[in-house]
Order: structure tokens, then sequence, then C-alpha cells
């Protein structure tokens, strides 16, 4: 008797042995077997990539060799010499402008560029930078400010229009910026103040490097969104390319050019506080000074003068709304233009004239009042009354306390008491199901290498370091997340809301992450709990403004659909508007973590420890070694959080065309 095979049986059976995920788990359970098999429990002393001594040995022969070497006479000192000057020069001008002179060349900047709104509040900066006694200080960082943006405007524009016209340019450096914008500001710091030494060109090369995607995108976005009509009218005129660029795309792109210069201004003010650090100097360094010696009201007064800058160059650089522009240009003439140019020269010189006569060229020292005092007697009377509190309420103590105990403390001991390998698995299974065997490999590579760094080149590791700051940052991101979803729904079903909450958004863009550790400081003084408080305040804003963008971004053809079917508000948000808007959302929640990334390592100078500490160490004691890993470590979890929310949002964008 014979038995006939069932063909089709047998052929599900190879189908479904080919599938992607029987061949994923298949090589997750391999991958599961040899860690655990050839690593073992704890990382073995094989697996070491020697990065510290590597990197503390450079660093010995560069102090030997940094005045003989040709890459250093030729190539790092003379550009070190450039930037430096540049600021100092930058720095003089300020100061020959005089305070009378700065102020009226401000007000005509922003008069002439934004309106005479932005020009009143940018004057009320300049006074308020006065007012509150730091005007060296923020001299500096403006002068610095100055440098650094005009070099990343100047390189991220041709670089943009470039690759809107070069496609495989663009691709090519798509993968270059992604990891210049996932990278903490921090970590930019390490190898400039290896080869740059410390200073102001250290400082200004970071700044550069982190502040130059933003500009490079969004000109490359304004360029491409340049409707193809617009360009056939230019070709069937005989315009030549560069005609083309001046006349047709550049003024269409302008919107996204100016929000470039912006965003490129709001990244470099962020990073030349932190370049305190390396002998920057300016407004950052006496926020750092007084975070340090828990000086709570020296760090707000310091903190407010840096927001006052942050304003100044938004208000500089926020140009004109669409409507305001073409009202602006259809009264403007050559001749105009020209007389209006010559005039304002004429007045700022004879503003400066006369002050140099009158004396009085730095800001007052008599107008000056310092608000440092009486913040300081705020803080001890909250830290009296609510650090401590009453017994049966208790007081943010005790808050502190109970997050620290109950919630932080759990995160972190199941983070880093679980076997290295198992975390690695458990992350490459997460990135798999969430965005596909590419980001899972990229995922489990990235955690390898920060299993095989040590903190001082020996047998400690850093891998602890590195779970106790993912714990942080998880924790960070579920709390603003759970405050920003149903905020953000709420103002973008609420047009009056979201009117009411964008000024304040946009305000909490603006000022730099470092100053959000003062208040916060002087509540719940140091420790973890200060810094997850302060990065879910800085995170917010992205995660809220991306959300409610989101809600009003869904058709209006799909809502009057839905309401003609009947649906109740709560059947639209759950089965219309969130599921429209979920790319959206899911965006935000991705910037909010590289945000709250940038705090939670920030919050290593007020006691948080873990990876901010060793690069904040590394830095400021010469051991570059021990930075450099620990900067590592930051890049590799940032790479693995970017890819695992990038893959969500991908995925929930391919799920309706697969439906439809």
């Amino acid at each position: 008797m014979f038995v006939v095979p069932n063909v089709a049986i047998d052929d599900r059976l190879r189908a479904g042995l080919r599938s992607p995920k029987v061949i994923g788990f298949t090589v997750v359970l391999c991958c599961t077997l040899l860690l655990r098999v050839g690593f073992g429990a704890t990382q073995p002393s094989w697996w070491n990539f020697r990065v510290a001594p590597v990197v503390d040995g450079f660093d010995h022969w560069l102090s030997l060799h940094r005045g003989s070497h040709w890459a250093f006479r030729f190539g790092f000192g003379p550009m070190s010499s450039a930037l430096r000057n540049a600021v100092q020069w930058t720095l003089n001008a300020l100061r020959f402008l005089t305070w009378p002179g700065l102020l009226v060349t401000v007000a005509l900047t922003a008069l002439r560029v934004s309106g005479a709104r932005a020009a009143i509040m940018a004057c009320g900066c300049v006074f308020g930078i006065g007012m509150l006694g730091l005007w060296d200080p923020s001299l500096s960082t403006i002068a610095l400010m100055a440098v650094s943006v005009t070099i990343s405007v100047a390189v991220g524009i041709p670089v943009g229009i470039y690759s809107a016209h070069h496609p495989k340019f663009e691709a090519a450096i798509k993968v270059v910026l992604d990891a210049m914008q996932v990278m903490p500001a921090y970590c930019y710091l390490l190898p400039c103040v290896l080869l740059f030494s410390i200073g102001f060109a250290p400082s200004v090369i970071a700044t550069i490097l982190f502040a130059a995607p933003a500009s490079i995108r969004l000109t490359a976005h304004g360029i491409k969104g340049v409707p193809p009509a617009l360009m056939e009218v230019a070709e069937a005129q005989g315009a030549t390319k560069h005609q083309t660029l001046l006349h047709v795309e550049l003024p269409v792109a302008r919107p996204s050019l100016v929000l470039g210069v912006n965003q490129t201004i709001n990244l470099a003010l962020g990073i030349v506080v932190i370049a305190a650090l390396v002998g920057s100097g300016g407004a950052g360094q006496n926020v750092l000074d007084a975070l340090q010696h828990l000086e709570v009201g020296n760090a707000v007064n310091a903190g407010l003068a840096i927001v006052a800058v942050a304003f100044l160059f938004d208000r500089l650089s926020s140009g004109r709304t669409m409507k305001g522009a073409r009202a602006f240009r259809a009264t403007r003439t050559q001749g105009r233009s020209v007389l209006e140019a010559v005039s304002g020269v004429a007045v700022v010189v004879s503003t400066v004239a006369i002050a140099k006569l009158a004396g009085t060229t730095a800001f007052p020292a008599n107008w000056s009042h310092p608000i440092s005092g009486p913040i300081d007697e705020f803080f001890a009377w909250i830290s009296d009354n609510f650090r401590t509190g009453v017994p049966i309420i208790g007081g943010t103590k005790s808050f502190s306390d109970a997050i620290t105990l109950h919630v932080m403390n759990p995160v972190r001991d199941l983070l880093v008491q679980r076997a290295w390998w198992m975390i690695v698995v458990a992350v490459v299974v997460i990135a798999w199901l969430s965005a596909g065997s590419r980001a899972a490999a990229t995922c489990g590579l990235a955690l390898m290498v920060v299993a095989a760094l040590r903190a001082s080149g020996g047998d400690d590791t850093i891998w602890a370091d590195t779970m106790n700051t993912l714990s942080q940052v998880l924790i960070a991101v579920t709390i603003t997340a759970l405050i920003a979803f149903p905020i953000g729904i709420a103002a973008g079903r609420s047009p009056r809301l979201f009117a009411m909450l964008r000024p304040l958004l946009d305000t909490a863009q603006v000022i730099p992450a470092f100053v959000y550790l003062v208040p916060v400081l002087g509540l719940f003084s140091t420790g973890r709990v200060p810094g997850m408080i302060a990065s879910v305040v800085y995170g917010l804003p992205p995660g809220i403004q991306l959300t409610a963008l989101g809600i009003r971004g869904v058709p209006a053809a799909a809502i009057e659909a839905a309401e003609s079917l009947g649906c109740t508000r709560w059947q639209m948000l759950k089965s219309v508007q969130i599921p429209m808007a979920w790319r959206s959302i899911l965006l935000g929640l991705n910037q909010t973590i590289l945000l709250i990334f940038s705090v939670v390592v920030i919050a290593g100078l007020v006691g948080a420890g873990s990876l901010g500490l060793d690069v904040v160490y590394g830095l400021t004691k010469h051991e570059l070694g021990l930075g450099v890993e620990a900067g590592i470590a930051i890049v590799a979890l940032a790479i693995v959080l970017d890819r695992i929310t990038q893959g969500w949002a991908n995925t929930f964008t391919r799920r309706p065309a697969a439906s439809h």
C-alpha cells in the first residue's frame, strides 16, 4: 500500500519555516545561546575594546607633539587660532559699540528683520542682561554664539541647497546627519578638546557640528517644497539655474530657511552653555559654578541672563510672517532701502560717539540689580516649608524619597542586576518587532559595544552606569508621554487652548536645557529626581506640539464622514483622529526622547550620577578616556531608542496602505 504525500501541507510547512518571523526567532535564539555560553553572565575580561587607554595615550602624545607635528602646525593650530581670533574680535566689536550702541543696533536690526514688536522685545532683552549684572559674561556668550551660528548657517544653507538638487548626495549624507542629530551635545566636546585643547575653538567646532544639521535639513526641505509649476515657468522664460535659485527657489523656501536659522540658533545656544566645561566662559560658566556650589540664587540669575540671550537671538532671526513680509516688500524700493541702511549706520555711529564721549561704554553698575539675594531667600523659605512639609502631607523631600525608593530604584535594579546578555537579547527582540532586522542588528551591535567598554581600561565596566542612565530616561519618557499625550489631544481639538499653549511652548523650547535644573534643584536638592523632573519639563513641548498638530492635521473630510455616521466625540477620537495622527504623535515621542536624553546626561552635574557624571568627570579632571567611553555609551543608547521609536512610526505609517 502506497501513501500519497500531501504536497500542499509540505509547501505550507516549508513556507512557514522560511517566514521572517521564524527566521528571526531562530537567529535570536542562536544569538542568545552564543551570548550565554560564550560570554557568560558578566562581561568577560577579553571582551574589551580598550578605548580609554588608547584615548589617554593619544592625549599624552598630543601634549608632547602639539607644537611640533605638522598636523597641528598647519592644520588644527591655525584653525584654532582663527576661531579664537574670530570670537575675540567679535567680543571686542561688541564692547566697542558700548551698551547704548548695542541697544540701538539690536533695535534697528530687529525692526528691519522682524518688525516693531520684535524690536521692543529685543531691547528688553538687552536691558534685562544689564539689569542682572552679567553684562560682560553675556557679551562673551553672544560673541561665541554669533561666530558659531554664522559659520553653521554659512555651511548649512549651501549644503542644503546642493543636497536638494542632488538626491544621491542627499542619500549619502542622510546617515551622517542622523548620527549628528542623535548624538547628545556633551559628546561633541570630547574629540574637540583632544584636537583643539580648551578655550573658544573646541566650543565653536562642537557647536557647528551640533547645530549645522538643522540648517541643512530645513534648507533642503524648503528647496524641495518649491512647486514644480514655478520651476517650469522659470525654465520657460529662459532663466538660468543661478537665476532660478535666486529669484524663485530661495524666496519661496524663505519660511523654511528662517526656521532653519532659528533652530540652529536654539541648538547652538544649548551647547554654548555646556561648552563652559571646556573653558569657553560666558554666562554658562556662571551657571556651572553656581550649580556645582549649590548656589541657587546665582544659578537663577545667570540662567535668566541666558534666557535673555536666547530671546534676543530668537527675535533677531524669527523674521516676519508671510503676510507681513509681502506687505513690507510692497513698500520697498531700492532707493528707500539704501536710505534706511545709511540712516541706520549714521544713528549707530552717532550713538557710539556720544556714549564714548560721555564715558558710558559698559552698562551702568548702579542700574544692575541681580536677583540672586531674593531668590536665595525664596528658596530658603521653600526649603523650610516645602522640603520637609507637615507630618501628614509631607513635602518635596518626601516626594523625592518616595519616587527614588519606589520607582527609580526598582527600575534601575531591574536593569542593572540582570545579566547583560539578557538586556541585549530583550532589546534586539523589541527592535526586531518594532523596526525590522536592520534596526535589531544595529541595536544589538550598539549594546555589544557598550558591554566592551571599561571605565578605567581595567576590569570595571560602565555597563551599570549605562543601565542607570537608561532607567532614568525610560521613567522620564513615560511620565512625559502620560502628560503630553492628553494635553496635546485637548489642544488639537480646541483651537482656543492651542492658542493659549503655543506661546508657552515656544518659550519653553527657547530656554536652554541647563536652565531647567536651577529651580528644580532649589526644590528638591541634589539627586536623580531633580534631573528627571527637569528632563520631563524640557521634553514636554515637542510632545504636546506634535500631538496637537497631528490632531489638527486630520483631514476635514474624514471628520465630516465620521460625523455623518453618527460617531460620538470619543469614537471619533479613538477611531479617526488618533489613528490618523499617530505618526505625528510618535514623531513627538521620538523628539521627546532625544531632548530628555540630553537633560538626563546634564543632570550628572547635580547628583544624578551615571554616564553624565562620567562625561563631566572626564572633561573637568582631564580623564578623557573615561569621558570618551561614557560618550560612546550615550550615543549607543540614543541610537537604540531612536531606532525603536522610528520603527514604531514607520510601522503605523505603513498599516493604512497595507489595509487599503
